[in-house]
């Protein structure tokens, strides 16, 4: 699990690698991205692999983001929680910046079944406008 909990979060190609999502996320996945829907039209809770691929492709359409470090990373059981930091560049402004994520993740029978983040998304607004 600290194998798979550092991949997913340590990504190289700018967004998760959409094979590993299907291998490793349970189908009905219950993902939950936390901030104010006014401001994150994602924020809020979702169901389904489907839905998060494709709240990951918004993102991706509007951020190109690139890791710098995942800072720490802790499994016990079956739950792994990782905290990082993350370069973002946003494609209509230009403006680029710097957040840290904290997500924490559920397993059951080896298959990620639930993701809560918590995005520093006051950086990110700050690029938009």
């Amino acid at each position: 699990m600290r194998r798979r909990a550092r991949r997913l979060l340590h990504f190289q190609a700018g967004r998760p690698d959409p094979d590993l999502l299907r291998q490793w996320f349970a189908p009905d996945v219950i993902c939950e991205f936390i901030g104010d829907r006014t401001r994150t039209p994602y924020a809020g809770r979702h169901v389904g692999l489907e839905t998060l691929q494709g709240i990951i492709r918004a993102v991706h359409v509007e951020f190109e983001q690139r890791p710098l470090a995942l800072s720490d990373i802790l499994v016990e059981g079956e739950r792994a929680a990782g905290w990082r930091h993350v370069e973002w560049r946003h494609r209509g402004t230009g403006r680029t910046g710097v957040s840290e994520l904290a997500e924490f993740v559920r397993f059951e029978n080896g298959l990620i079944v639930e993701l809560i983040e918590f995005r520093d998304t006051v950086s990110l607004l700050r690029m938009q406008d």
